[in-house]
C-alpha cells in the first residue's frame, strides 16, 4: 500500500498547478495523523517562506506572534477548503481566519496589462511574505483551479490535496491510504451492526 500511496502523491505533484502547490504545502505544515507540527518555533515559519522564495534571506526573522497568525491562516484556509469537499465551513475557523487576515500587511497592485496582485503593504518580515500565499489563492480563484484543492475527507487526516479527477469528485488524499481505511472502517461497522 506504500508504494501505492507515493504514486499518487507524485501524480498529484505532477498535475497541481505551482500557486495551488504553495497553498497545498502551506496548509500541509502540519500532518494531524502522526502528530507532526512542522512550525513549532518561529524560525520554522522563516525557513519555510525562504524556501518558497517568499521571503529573502535577509528580511526580519519571524516572530511568536507571526507563527501563531500563519498558523491561524493554515487552520482557517484548511476550514474553506473542507467546502471544496462538501463540507460546512467551520464558523469558529472562517472568524479566526477574517482577524487574520486583518493583521496582514496586504495591498492590491495593477500590473500595466491591468491584471493585479495581492502584494505586502510593508517591506519583508513573516507577514508581507504570507501575502504571497494569500496570492496564489486569488490568482488560483481567477484560474479556476481553487475549486480543486480539498482536504481528505478521513476525519484524522484533513490533509489537504489536489483533486485533478475529470469529475472533480475525489474525496480522500489518497484511494490506496485513507479511502481504503475509511472503506474497511464502514464494511466493519456494518457487520458488526448487522443480525447474526
Amino acid at each position: 500500500m506504500g508504494r501505492q500511496t507515493d504514486l499518487a502523491f507524485q501524480r498529484e505533484d505532477e498535475m497541481i498547478p505551482a500557486r495551488l502547490k504553495l497553498v497545498r504545502d502551506f496548509v500541509n505544515t502540519v500532518e494531524y495523523q502522526e502528530d507532526e507540527e512542522g512550525w513549532e518555533q518561529p524560525a520554522d515559519l522563516t525557513s519555510w517562506l525562504v524556501g518558497r522564495g517568499l521571503l529573502r534571506d535577509d528580511d526580519l526573522l519571524a516572530t511568536d506572534a507571526d507563527l501563531a497568525l500563519a498558523k491561524a491562516l493554515r487552520e482557517g484556509l484548511r476550514s474553506v477548503l473542507a467546502t471544496h469537499a462538501g463540507h460546512e465551513a467551520d464558523p469558529a475557523a472562517l472568524r479566526i481566519l477574517d482577524d487574520a487576515l486583518a493583521e496582514l500587511p496586504l495591498r492590491l497592485s495593477f500590473a500595466a496589462d491591468a491584471s493585479f496582485a495581492l502584494e505586502p503593504a510593508s517591506d519583508g518580515g513573516a507577514r508581507g511574505a504570507l501575502a504571497g500565499v494569500l496570492d496564489a489563492v486569488r490568482a488560483s480563484r481567477e484560474d479556476g483551479g481553487w475549486s480543486r484543492l480539498k482536504v481528505c475527507d478521513r476525519v484524522t487526516c484533513r490533509w489537504a490535496y489536489y483533486d485533478y479527477s475529470k469529475n472533480r469528485s475525489s474525496r480522500w488524499c489518497t484511494m490506496a491510504g485513507c479511502g481504503n481505511a475509511v472503506k474497511m472502517q464502514k464494511a466493519h461497522a456494518r457487520r458488526a451492526s448487522s443480525p447474526a
